[in-house]
């Protein structure tokens, strides 16, 4: 009965996957990129400093600004003509245009420029970087599925093989080969694993839950269902540490954006720096009016495009403003500056000096996993071999239940442990694939 009641269990979680599309890890990568809310906002902030840009490119211009005002009189008020007090009602108008344009101040306009663009080029690596860590994250959410999925599977194996044993000793107890004892004790070990089984399962759909949000997947969990290729790790050269990290460092992402930073801190100082300078600026503006209260010899009102034409008033002049003190905010400035630059040099620094112990790391561990695969294919062979041989062994009364119960475990174990060498070598493998510049997901 416990026998039907655990496939009814796993057929009813299993019954969606038939007639479902299969993702393939590549298919996972590129609809997280696509959709995730994080690498949106990245986009954005990419946008933003476009605008920063092209706001730091209107500074050469100059500014213009107006002014039009038109005023009715009433009461005792002051004739704009004379300046003198009148009685009486009237009505003006006047307006200005004016100009300003900042000849010069010492590059200041050119280096915030740069450091503008600096930073946008920055936002552009660290959009990539964004992408390239959530890749990198899919990957691993991936790979957890699978790792989930095929312990699963094992434990269907392992429970297919009790499930024989099982039977084997009933048919034996029967005819008096085998004691009650023997039949109880793997029947336990049965339902055990296929308590283990359910649990995997239920790891996988969690694992899968995790994936669907690192892709921002806009359906339901049964309707993603993945694909395993289970490709065999290849032999691969990627050299030494310094060949990799010679070839990184050049397409790194995080280093890039660094060193661009650097270099926009490096422009940010010397604006800075330009406040010392005298700023010299052009100024042009245009005046003109009309009042009521203009008139004539023969006490007319001046007509209103006269007036204009007549008030006219054009002026052009140059002004120097020379800092002499501002309460030391200049020096200090230029001070946070310094700072600011020291801080963005050691910061690409110590990225540099990380990401080399990493990629060192990650080929360490890559080489050492190759090597647990190739002793873990031997392993899985001979726990084969022994579980054959314990088996018979058992059917001859050579050895007892428990003996045989501690063999099949080690098979598991064994079919385990080469699963998780395999797949942290395919993690491993991958990222030293990206350190060579090869984007697999692409």
């Amino acid at each position: 009965m416990k026998k039907w009641i655990y496939y009814i269990v796993m057929l009813s979680v299993s019954t969606s996957v038939v007639a479902q599309k299969s993702w393939q890890l590549n298919e996972c990568i590129n609809y997280a990129l696509e959709n995730n809310l994080d690498i949106i906002q990245k986009e954005l902030l990419v946008k933003q400093s476009g605008v920063d840009v092209k706001e730091a490119k209107w500074k050469f211009t100059p500014s213009f600004s107006g002014n039009v005002n038109g005023n009715f009189n009433a009461g005792r008020s002051i004739d704009p003509n004379t300046n003198g007090y009148i009685n009486n009602q009237f009505f003006n108008n006047f307006g200005n245009l004016n100009m300003n344009f900042t000849v010069f101040q010492g590059f200041k306009l050119k280096n915030e420029l740069q450091f503008q663009k600096y930073r946008q080029q920055a936002s552009h690596y660290q959009l990539q970087d964004a992408q390239e860590q959530l890749v990198f994250e899919v990957m691993q959410a991936f790979y957890d599925v699978e790792y989930y999925f095929e312990l699963w599977e094992i434990t269907k194996d392992q429970i297919e093989l009790s499930e024989k044993i099982v039977d084997r000793a009933n048919t034996q107890k029967e005819v008096g080969l085998k004691a009650e004892a023997d039949v109880v004790e793997m029947t336990a070990q049965l339902e055990k694993e296929r308590l283990l089984s359910i649990q995997a399962f239920n790891n996988m759909m969690e694992a899968k839950a995790i994936l669907i949000n690192k892709m921002n997947f806009d359906r339901g969990i049964n309707d993603l269902q993945l694909s395993f290729t289970n490709t065999v790790n290849k032999l691969n050269d990627f050299g030494t540490t310094e060949d990799l990290f010679s070839s990184f460092q050049l397409t790194s992402s995080q280093i890039q954006s660094q060193y661009l930073l650097l270099k926009g801190s490096e422009k940010d100082l010397k604006a800075t720096k330009a406040n010392y300078v005298p700023q010299l600026t052009m100024t042009a503006s245009m005046n003109t009016g009309y009042s009521q209260t203009n008139k004539d010899s023969e006490n007319n009102i001046i007509p209103y495009q006269d007036q204009l034409t007549n008030n006219l008033n054009q002026v052009v002049g140059f002004s120097i403003y020379i800092p002499i003190f501002q309460q030391n905010t200049i020096r200090l400035n230029v001070q946070r500056a310094k700072i600011n630059q020291l801080e963005a040099e050691n910061q690409l620094q110590k990225i540099r000096t990380e990401t080399k112990r990493i990629v060192g790391n990650d080929l360490r561990e890559w080489k050492a996993l190759r090597v647990e695969i190739i002793q873990g294919e031997k392993v899985c062979s001979s726990a084969q071999v022994a579980y054959k041989v314990a088996l018979q062994k058992y059917d001859e009364g050579l050895i007892d239940i428990i003996n045989l119960l501690t063999v099949k475990q080690k098979l598991g174990q064994a079919d385990l442990d080469l699963l998780l060498s395999r797949l942290k070598c395919q993690t491993k493998e991958k990222l030293l694939m990206f350190y060579q510049g090869n984007k697999f997901w692409l």
